[in-house]
């Protein structure tokens, strides 16, 4: 069947190959979308901004814009949806089908892109996420029915099975949204019959699902079976062998029976016989007469027996028999010998290994029994060194476990050590403890029997041991010691050994501790005096002490105290926490601890209270004394008390005790029961424990320790607690939910409400009920087999009557009046009541456990800082990522990573989608020529390129290809060779996998994956932890990981065959990941590391070591020990070898290391070389260089040829590789020079300036002396010891020119040692943004903070305390501050300190002693060597480090970064008008800022730009005629109506008028002068007015605080016309501050009388002063240079002369001397200053003048009969002949030569100095006659040089601003001279304004 419009759906392979693209278009799609998340998320974090109100209102807006637009592509995509539902039910065609997945993809794509809309906004909830999850779904199955329709429309259409499919569709859960209607019709239609197809298929798939459920559970089932049968196995085993063992003790006590019944039996018989021997014998002698004997009695002897057996007398037979059956007897009663038990402590190791030996070793006995008494002699850390060996049974196992105790606690050294160390840490014994100095001297004398036994032990009799020792002892004792010590030096010349130490103590701990006559014999209380004390006490119940027992989240349940209480000699409290010590009076308590001689600090014996370090806190008042002698004024009846140390005191409260004293307080019993606790979620493993059912508490709590053995999550809460003394506590608990609990005995079950955590829930075990409580009452007797034995296990739980279930009485038994009852709940029977029937008077707690809490949220500091800063975005530091794309890389390379048949690890490349690339041979082809022309050209490269390539091939990393493979997925990458700059001769082939070909390149297609590589910090961080240092490589990493044989064909390249470059070249194709694709890092590192996951099991070491300490292809670590690094270098070998990688390149630091690594695998340079030698090779260490024999780093620095500019400079600064900041300091001078260059805008080949030139060249010549420095790699000293304190030290500074931090590792001994080193540090430039002091330093705390976090993370020191130094109290007061609110800066940086620092860890250190100020300032090399830097401070290297000094929490008052607290005041005043409102600006321009923005507001303009020119205009007309009318108003009415002024009025000389503008201006009498308006007619101001003030200012700033007359001249210039102008101006420059402080008067002494030279006759310049001024740019062609101006002045006449100097040497000082001696003849002296009288000069002069060689200066003024004489230093005023006219000249020359600097050129220069000396010369001398017509001219400087006047006359012709630019450098110097003249314009013309006379206008002559 096939119809028209479906003609290109007719063939199945088209409709599958559709059906593929279709889902590759989705699949895109997806990933599309993730990116476009991705992209959102990363622009999202990566931009931190605080958003306004509007902001925040325009996003809602649009949120719910994109939410409406998402609601209605839903509607109608769900319309669709049902709309193709209802035609797949139907006969439609193949174009009908396709068009229905058109549009119903259409509609969701549609509802796709409105959902990311939607999450760029918000994060969509819950059921806006279903919606789209239940559209993606159901599109995919109506698409998915519809394929299945158009692939089987030849079939015929299938009503039925489409039905079914259909049906089956609306069965889904997240169908039903969808078609909602549509279900519940077909289930109200359940009633009618199901075809038989459609039912056959459900209830096929039913079958299906139940196969795979009962699959699962059958699974499921076997598992639990197979665990039950192993657990049954291996109990039956336990039970075998428990059996065989008790039937061999049996049968040995039956042989031991059966051997006293023989011996028995022998005695019986041996007395029997002697009985009838003697009766014989007896009554032998009665019937014979007496005789004397014939012979000797013969005796038994062992050596020389006798044959005569018939000699021995039979009674020593008897007696010998007797005897031993006896012995026999008595050895049978003895208790059996066993071996003690070893726990580990290698002190009783050998003790230990003797008994086991000879009880259990030397018995004849299976090697299994032997591991049998093993591990039941064996407990601890002792047993956990055996795991695992006792699943083995044989002869092996027995002497593995053997060994490895020998090795972990049998060695001499361990042994000797750990009685070491026991005696270091053996506290000191105080002055009057007998038993401590007793326990000392009997582990003295086990040393000393251990001695002979334990190699090593012998350094004990050293006398530096002994002192360490005798420090332990008491004063008095070490005081005999000392001299028993002298006396024996005297007499031998010997110290006494150790024996002789430990008789000494042996003999002084029995005296002190002598029954009779000791201190403590004599001082101690006897058990009775308790009595003596209290014997008037009666037996009621007459004292009540409330006692608060507070537990916290840091205590533990306490245990058995070890010394009794000195009250009741109970041994399980101390006598602060006695009871009955607490129940007596305060007179009583305080008599018993002054007649027991009680410290009154801690109630211990031994010290007094003056001496006491440990003193109580008192609860109630705060004091340093024991709650329990707190002396309260008021008399109560009950009093509280804590019963917790003061370090653990924190308020919160658990229960209340009352102790009360009564004569008979029987042992009460409570509803306590077992119960077994679980949760819901592991309903499996249940907890024992006892729980207390509390019908006054409302709540349910629970034990610490039993919810974390419970592994259940929770919730930390804020508990406000509610007890019996009615007073409200705030305890910090954990809230838990999903507990169940049932009876000890039942299995019921009763879910718990939430409960809350406590550390302990303090219930005395003698309050639980038992057996033996039941049978003590006749009425409960039937009870003692219904209530459970005592369990061993602690009440770790509280239930409240908040679970009314678990406390409902279901059966009470009770009793008579003072019985108890018993009580059957759900959990089981409980008795409550008295415990025994008779009672005996004794003291008692009676515990209440009334408790009512309420929940309160948890406000912890942060929060509340939170709320403070809720207008600031939290600073939170930036973590790794993954991207989705990351995510895809990790995914493919896992699914289908695998290990080939080369035991090679093979992954497939990661594409993003698998590409369809062009044919890119062409490409390949022609860089394949351009590599052959460069290959003919250089022979080396040639032959190492086909030495490299052959090597590929041979080793199968290339295959040759002959097919063409399949279109689209076949590639042909570039290929070239690159040396290694570090390595020469070594070529690699770098294949370019980036070669674009029509678009695209195969890099464009390659995922790169995640940064998989470790940090490099922390790995050089590592190296320097242990002392054996190890690196190594792996060899051609990427090489060693194949590429799946399906993506090869994107890896062909074209090379010639055994490099025969005539042939044609070949087709091959990398079967390995190549350099140069951008994927192959990623894979390698993934790789290497899934290697070492797989390993971990068997290479645990090597598997850790590439985990963590690989940098791509380099290994380096450090180790322990010797034994360890070898066993890390050997599992690190065998691990690579399962992926056939090599380990190669070894390293090592010991040569003991080396030995144990094949020599082909080390590296070449170490291999040939001893390491003892002195010279030795370098190996660079990831870019530093580490010398192998001295153990450090070093640095060699090869500077390179660069440009001083910026490029260059950066490139020398980058070049040094400094991860771990060594060189901080002296790099920051070198990023110093870098950034003042940025700051200046240079670009980057601009010339360094001169300013910057010698700072440069001196920095970089200090480069080659970095190979003086040398910085130890272990930062432990070697043979420092056991290691047992680590301080991490951080200290913090900052410049104005950068801020930097630096770390040390402070570590101590046992001896008391200390080794500090530095860590790693980091100097950073200041920003360019000017920035406060404090913030810099703030800045720098941030980042020791950030180091302290990345040290603790890479070098495992979690357990290491940590300090933070600065020397800036400001920042320390930020810091501890914690009620002010800052600003955004401060805030951010503080709150990143406080997330993981506390106030207590900082502390101040002055800047002299601080390390960071380097860090800060920066260094040279050589100062840097002989600085602290690399040791550190002082105060590290002191054995105590002293406290912190006190910070004030106060901020001072001002304080910028704080926020001040605003308050608004409603104020109501009239403003007249605008001026006086624009009086509160500070400047003229602001006020005119002001005024323009009003306008445009006006205007209706809302614009945020800079105001206009014109708008400044109209703002300046509006505040002057505003002015004006407040002031001038009479006079502006009168000017309006045409009036004139009266001659009375102020501005009557003025001439004034009103303009068009309405200003009121002056007339004056320049009408026809060529100048501005402005200055023709000024504005008239007010003098007295404010913002007259304020143009007065503005101008005065502007003109550079020069003085009243220039200042007068700007404010005329602009058009202003102040009246009183002079004295306002005066009046203001005389307060302006600036200028008072340039401009005020100095002290000065009386002036000397004039020199000879001034006063007599001399011919011109014969006695001359001379000083240099410049420098002046002058141009020659296109280079720039500096010319200065040298001036001579004559004493006498005042001439000058001036000569042009080329620079500042010598040379051309005397060049310019000779010009000016040849011009003006013959001087005799002449003055100069030293350098330092240029006032104002630039700093180039000063330097020149310091560089000139004064001493040739002088002799060449001596040849030409001239004394040189120079002035004082700092004493200008003696040079004020000629410093007067430097500054007439200079004055001309410096306002004209700016117009053009730079553009005149040597020649043009010198004219112009010629023409200012003849303009100077022409000046007068004198100004007496200067106003009289009729006297003569006035003499002049030229008369006397020139006998004639020089007038200077304006320059001729006319000059403009272009000829500066011009060829013709006359017309350029003739323009400078007009210049002149128009200042003198301005100057004098505009004070000539004012009609003195002739003011009127009189009637025309007629």
């Amino acid at each position: 069947m096939m119809t028209d419009h479906g003609s290109n759906l007719c063939t199945p392979a088209k409709v599958n190959e559709q059906i593929d693209n279709v889902q590759n278009k989705e699949v895109d799609e997806e990933i599309e979308v993730q990116s476009e998340e991705l992209d959102t998320n990363v622009r999202r974090s990566t931009r931190e901004r605080t958003q306004t109100d509007r902001m925040l209102a325009y996003q809602r807006e649009e949120s719910h814009k994109a939410e409406r637009k998402l609601m209605h592509a839903y509607e109608k995509w769900k319309a669709e949806a049902r709309k193709a539902r209802s035609q797949l039910k139907l006969d439609i065609s193949e174009s009908e089908l396709a068009s229905l997945i058109d549009s119903l993809e259409r509609e969701k794509d549609s509802v796709m892109n409105a959902y990311i809309r939607v999450r760029s906004y918000v994060t969509p909830p819950t059921d806006m996420r279903r919606k789209i999850d239940a559209c993606d779904a159901v599109t995919k199955d109506i698409v998915k029915i519809a394929y299945e329709r158009i692939s089987g429309v030849d079939g015929g259409f299938d009503n039925e099975t489409v039905k079914g499919h259909l049906r089956e569709l609306l069965e889904r859960d997240y169908a039903r949204s969808v078609y909602g209607s549509t279900v519940s019709r077909i289930s109200s239609k359940s009633r009618t019959p199901i075809s038989q197809p459609s039912l056959n298929s459900i209830l096929k798939a039913k079958r299906i699902e139940a196969a795979a459920e009962l699959a699962a559970k059958e699974a499921e089932y076997a598992t639990v079976i197979e665990e039950r049968e192993q657990r049954e196995k291996l109990r039956l085993l336990e039970e075998k062998q428990r059996k065989e063992l008790e039937a061999q003790k049996g049968e040995f006590e039956r042989l031991q029976a059966m051997k006293e019944v023989r011996a028995a039996r022998a005695r019986l018989e041996v007395y029997d016989k002697e009985e009838t021997v003697d009766t014989v014998n007896q009554d032998e002698g009665l019937q014979q007469p007496v005789s004397p004997p014939t012979h000797k009695p013969v005796y038994l002897s062992s050596v020389n027996p006798t044959p005569n057996i018939s000699s021995q007398s039979p009674n020593a037979d008897v007696s010998q028999l007797a005897q031993a059956v006896q012995d026999s007897i008595t050895l049978n009663r003895l208790p059996m010998p066993e071996p003690t038990v070893f726990s580990g402590d290698p002190i009783h190791f050998i003790e230990w290994k003797a008994s086991f030996q000879s009880l259990i070793d030397k018995r004849h006995i299976s090697s299994g029994d032997k591991l049998y008494y093993l591990k039941k002699y064996v407990t601890g850390p002792a047993l956990k060194v055996l795991d695992g060996i006792f699943y083995r049974n044989d002869e092996e196992a027995y002497k593995d476990a053997w060994k490895r105790l020998l090795d972990r606690y049998g060695q001499p050294f361990i042994i000797q050590r750990a009685f070491r160390e026991k005696l270091a840490c053996w506290p000191k014994i105080q002055s009057k403890d007998s038993v401590g100095l007793r326990n000392f001297s009997d582990f003295l004398n086990s040393c000393k029997d251990a001695m002979p036994h334990v190699k090593g032990l012998e350094i004990l009799n050293d006398c530096e041991e002994n002192r360490k020792l005798v420090s332990k002892l008491p004063d008095w004792a070490a005081a005999r010691w000392n001299r028993q010590t002298t006396q024996t030096l005297s007499e031998t010349q010997d110290f006494p050994t150790f024996q002789e130490f430990a008789h000494f103590m042996s003999v002084e701990a029995e005296v002190a501790c002598n029954p009779v006559t000791s201190f403590h014999a004599l001082h101690v209380s006897e058990p009775n005096k308790e009595k003596i004390y209290f014997k008037g006490s009666k037996p009621k119940a007459n004292v009540f002490h409330t006692k608060t027992v507070t537990q916290h989240d840091n205590s533990k349940p306490t245990g058995k105290v070890n010394k009794p209480c000195l009250f009741c000699q109970n041994g399980e409290h101390q006598i602060h926490e006695c009871s009955k010590f607490s129940a007596r009076s305060l007179t009583e308590r305080r008599q018993f601890v002054k007649d027991t001689r009680l410290c009154y600090g801690c109630l211990r014996l031994g010290h007094s209270a003056k001496d006491c370090r440990s003193r109580h806190c008192c609860n109630t008042c705060k004091g340093r004394h024991p709650t329990c002698l707190h002396d309260d004024s008021f008399n109560r009846k009950v009093r509280s008390s804590s019963a917790q140390s003061p370090e653990n005191a924190h308020e919160g409260v658990a229960t209340m005790s009352l102790s009360v004293e009564s004569g008979c307080t029987p042992v009460n019993t409570s509803m306590i029961v077992p119960v077994w606790l679980s949760t819901h979620k592991d309903p499996v493993s249940e907890k024992l424990v006892y729980a207390l059912l509390d019908t006054q508490s409302d709540s349910v709590f629970i034990e610490c320790a039993v919810c974390k053995s419970l592994k259940v999550d929770s919730c930390p809460v804020t508990l406000k607690l509610t007890t019996l003394v009615g007073k409200d506590s705030l305890m910090s608990s954990e809230r838990i939910s999903g507990l169940r609990v049932r009876g000890f005995n039942s299995s019921l079950i009763i879910d718990l409400p939430p409960a809350y955590t406590k550390e302990c829930i303090p219930v005395d075990r003698a309050h639980i009920p038992t057996m033996e409580t039941a049978s003590h009452w006749k009425h409960l007797a039937t009870l003692a087999d219904k209530i459970p034995p005592l369990q061993n296990c602690e009440v770790g739980l509280l239930i409240g009557y908040n679970c009314s279930r678990a406390l409902a009485p279901r059966e009470v038994i009770l009793g008579t009046e003072n019985e108890p009852y018993a009580v059957r709940m759900d959990l089981g029977w409980s008795i409550i009541g008295p415990s025994f029937t008779h009672f005996e008077p004794q003291s008692s707690a009676a515990m209440c456990h009334r408790v009512s809490i309420k929940e309160i949220p948890a406000v912890t500091p942060t929060d509340v800082i939170k709320v403070l800063e809720s207008d600031f975005k939290d600073t939170e530091g930036h973590t790794k990522v993954t991207s989705q794309e990351d995510i895809i890389f990790l995914r493919k390379l896992e699914e289908n990573i695998r290990l080939n048949k080369d035991s090679h690890l093979e992954m497939p490349l990661p594409f993003r989608k698998r590409p369809y690339l062009p044919d890119n041979k062409p490409l390949a082809v022609i860089r394949l020529q351009h590599l052959k022309r460069r290959l003919m050209r250089d022979q080396e490269y040639r032959e190492h390129y086909v030495t490299f390539m052959e090597e590929v091939i041979e080793k199968g990393n290339a295959e040759q290809v002959f097919e063409e493979g399949r279109e689209g997925e076949r590639w042909y990458i570039p290929h070239h060779g690159v040396y290694h700059s570090k390595k020469p001769g070594k070529l690699r082939i770098v294949f370019d996998c980036s070669a674009r070909y029509k678009g695209t390149s195969l890099n464009d297609h390659l995922l790169t994956g995640p940064d998989l590589m470790n940090s490099l910090t922390g790995i050089l961080l590592r190296f320097r932890q242990y002392p054996v240092a190890l690196m190594c490589d792996v060899e051609k990493m990427f090489h060693q990981f194949h590429v799946d044989h399906a993506d090869r064909d994107y890896l062909r390249f074209l090379w010639w065959r055994n490099g025969d470059f005539n042939s044609q070249p070949q087709t091959f194709r990398m079967t390995v990941h190549l350099f140069g694709a951008s994927s192959s890092p990623g894979c390698a590192n993934y790789g290497l590391k899934h290697l070492a996951r797989e390993g971990e099991r068997l290479y645990p070491l090597g598997s850790q070591f590439i985990m963590q300490d690989f940098y791509m292809d380099d290994g380096v670590s450090s180790i322990e020990s010797t034994e360890k690094a070898i066993k890390l270098a050997e599992e690190a070998r065998q691990l690579c070898a399962l992926g056939s990688l090599r380990l190669h390149k070894f390293v090592s630091n010991d040569k003991e290391v080396l030995k144990t690594i094949p020599p082909s695998e080390c590296a070449v340079d170490v291999t040939a070389v001893d390491l003892a030698l002195t010279d030795q090779p370098l190996e660079r260490a990831l870019g530093i260089y580490w010398s192998l024999e001295q153990d450090n780093f070093k640095f060699r620095i090869t500077v390179k040829d660069q440009p001083a500019t910026r490029r260059g400079i950066l490139s020398i600064v980058a070049s040094l590789f400094d991860p771990l900041g060594f060189l901080a300091p002296f790099v920051l001078k070198g990023k110093t020079i870098l950034q003042e260059m940025c700051r200046s805008g240079m670009g980057w080949d601009d010339n360094l300036p001169a300013d910057l030139q010698s700072a440069w060249e001196h920095w970089k010549a200090d480069l080659v002396n970095l190979e003086k420095i040398e910085v130890p790699r272990c930062i432990m000293p070697s043979g420092f010891g056991r290691i047992i304190r680590r301080e991490i030290h951080h200290f913090s500074d900052a410049s104005m020119s950068g801020y930097g931090q630096c770390s040390y590792l402070r570590l101590e001994n046992e001896q008391g040692d200390i080794s500090c080193s530095l860590l790693m540090a980091k100097s950073r430039v200041a920003p360019l943004k000017i920035t406060t002091i404090p913030r810099l330093e703030l800045a720098a705390a941030v980042v020791s903070v950030a180091v302290n976090d990345m040290l603790k993370e890479e070098m495992n020191l979690a357990d290491a305390e940590t300090f933070f130094w600065t020397d800036s109290q400001v920042v320390l007061g930020y810091i501890n501050n914690e009620a002010r609110r800052f600003h955004t800066f401060v805030a951010n940086r503080v709150q990143r300190i406080h997330r993981t620092t506390t106030p207590q860890q900082w502390r101040y250190i002055c800047s002299d002693e601080n390390p960071a100020d380097y860090a800060s300032r920066g260094l040279s090399v050589n100062n840097l060597v002989t600085s602290n830097w690399f040791r550190g401070p002082k105060v590290l290297w002191e054995k105590q480090i002293p406290p912190p000094m006190e910070i004030s929490k106060q901020l001072p008052i001002g304080d910028p970064e704080v926020k001040k607290v605003q308050s608004l005041n409603t104020q109501t005043v009239q403003y007249s008008c605008l001026s006086d409102r624009l009086t509160k600006l500070s400047s003229w321009s602001k006020a005119i800022q002001a005024v323009a923005r009003l306008i445009r507001r006006v205007r209706k303009d809302k614009s945020h730009n800079h105001s206009t020119l014109a708008e400044r205009n109209d703002a300046q007309c509006i505040i002057i005629k505003d002015l004006q009318k407040q002031t001038y108003a009479e006079e502006i009415t009168l000017l309006g109506k045409g009036k004139q002024l009266p001659r009375s009025n102020r501005l009557y000389n003025l001439d004034t008028f009103v303009d068009q503008d309405g200003l009121l201006k002056v007339g004056g009498r320049l009408c026809e002068a060529s100048i501005p308006n402005a200055v023709k007619y000024p504005v008239i101001l007010p003098k007295e007015h404010q913002l007259t003030k304020l143009l007065i200012a503005d101008c005065h700033e502007k003109m550079a605080h020069q003085g009243k007359g220039m200042t007068i001249n700007e404010i005329r210039s602009r058009g202003f016309w102040i009246t009183g102008v002079n004295r306002t101006v005066a009046s203001f420059v005389r307060q302006c501050v600036r200028c008072r402080k340039l401009r005020g008067p100095t002290e000065e002494q009386k002036m000397a009388n004039l020199p000879s030279e001034r006063i007599e006759p001399s011919p011109p310049f014969t006695y001359s002063g001379m000083d240099v001024f410049g420098p002046f740019i002058t141009c020659k062609g296109r280079k720039s240079n500096k010319r200065y101006g040298l001036l001579f002045t004559c004493f006498c006449c005042r001439a000058i002369h001036i000569e042009m100097l080329d620079d500042m040497s010598t040379d051309a000082f005397i060049n310019g001397l000779r010009c000016f001696i040849a011009i003006r003849g013959t001087v005799h002296q002449i003055r100069c200053d030293q350098g330092s009288n240029f006032i104002g000069a630039r700093n180039e002069l000063t330097k020149a003048m310091e560089e000139i060689d004064t001493n040739r200066l002088v002799t060449f003024l001596a040849v030409k009969q001239c004394d040189f004489v120079f002035n004082a230093p700092h004493s200008s005023h003696t040079g004020g002949v000629w410093e007067r006219q430097i500054r007439t000249v200079r004055s001309v020359l410096r306002s004209t030569l700016s117009q053009s600097s730079g553009r005149l050129d040597d020649s043009s220069l010198r004219t112009f100095f010629y023409e200012a000396m003849s303009i100077v010369n022409s000046r007068p001398l004198t100004v007496d006659s200067l106003t009289d017509p009729s006297s003569p001219e006035p003499l002049t400087p030229n008369h006397l040089l020139t006998l004639k006047p020089t007038q200077a006359l304006p320059p001729p012709g006319k000059f403009v601003r272009e000829d500066v630019y011009a060829r013709k450098r006359w017309r350029h110097v003739q323009y400078l001279a007009e210049q002149f003249w128009g200042r003198w314009h301005k100057e004098y013309v505009s004070n000539i304004t004012t009609r003195q006379r002739c003011i009127h206008q009189e009637g025309t002559c007629k």
